[in-house]
């Protein structure tokens, strides 16, 4: 029976990561944060304008790291209300097997998705 609860949560978690866009969050967050190195390591650029542009990254920064937490959150809840459902099923999880069947299914799940999209 976990492992079946396993699937369906790995399922779960992967419509959850494509369907809120946490591979763009991560993308945009390196975007700016290369866009911060480099006004912040570039000397042409005056301080005045360093001030005036590094908190708007900063802001950009913060607001999609905490996107990307809360996305993460979601899906740890998740997990532990399964846990609550069904005793033992974080212990299950976080085993050696566990691991690896998550690892499989979402992997899995991931490829076919994507196959059957096109």
């Amino acid at each position: 029976m976990q492992h079946l609860i396993l699937f369906v949560l790995c399922l779960l978690s992967v419509e959850i990561l494509i369907r809120s866009n946490y591979f763009a969050l991560i993308e945009s967050t390196i975007k700016v944060s290369k866009k911060a190195i480099y006004i912040i390591s570039n000397e042409n650029i005056s301080d005045h304008w360093k001030e005036n542009i590094i908190p708007t990254y900063s802001m950009q920064i913060m607001k999609y790291s905490l996107q990307m937490l809360f996305i993460f959150l979601l899906i740890i809840f998740i997990f532990f209300i399964a846990d609550n459902s069904f005793s033992g099923f974080i212990a299950f999880t976080l085993s050696l097997n566990g691991i690896i069947e998550s690892i499989l299914f979402a992997f899995i799940y991931a490829y076919f998705r994507r196959s059957i999209i096109r």
